[in-house]
């Protein structure tokens, strides 16, 4: 059954949360270990976080993603592009949905809730070998924006990335 936007909520990260969000990351990070060289810590976990940036700083925004009030993923998105240094623009650094409740439409409604809670100015910087998360964003972004958006390659020390540009307006 797909979700409707109801049953999905943003929920701010805050310090006092810190720790739920790097067990998330832990999860995250599994999942990235398949596009990434990432080794994993004599300890059993990949040991990598998210940074305190993302509660701390007010150009940086963390948000739980929640279904039925539990905890389905994160967003992470900071303001400045990572490509052109634009300051204006909205980057999604990072972004996760569990594996067990994806293709169920949570992913599409978190990105509609953070594209309507920050309009303006948005990229969407995908590896080109990660080929699921490209399909989830261009569609996700031309169901927004009601129309087709193409992507631009770019590469950055080797590793081939696509940027989806777009903007946002308020409702």
């Amino acid at each position: 059954m797909n979700a409707t936007e109801e049953d999905v909520v943003l929920e701010r990260v805050t310090g006092d949360s810190a720790s739920t969000l790097g067990n998330l990351f832990e999860l995250y990070t599994y999942d990235f270990s398949e596009q990434l060289p990432l080794r994993i810590k004599a300890s059993g976990r990949f040991e990598l976080t998210p940074g305190d940036v993302w509660w701390t700083r007010d150009d940086h925004f963390a948000y739980f993603i929640k279904l039925h009030g539990e905890l389905a993923g994160f967003a992470l998105l900071r303001a400045g592009s990572r490509v052109t240094n634009a300051s204006e623009v909205l980057d999604v650094a990072e972004f996760f949905v569990l594996r067990g409740i994806r293709r169920k439409g949570i992913g599409r409604i978190a990105a509609h809730a953070l594209f309507r809670a920050h309009a303006g100015a948005w990229e969407v910087r995908v590896r080109q070998t990660n080929v699921g998360a490209m399909l989830f964003w261009s569609k996700t972004v031309e169901n927004w924006v009601r129309q087709p958006v193409s992507s631009s390659p770019f590469s950055v020390e080797g590793t081939a990335w696509n940027l989806l540009r777009f903007v946002t307006s308020s409702p």
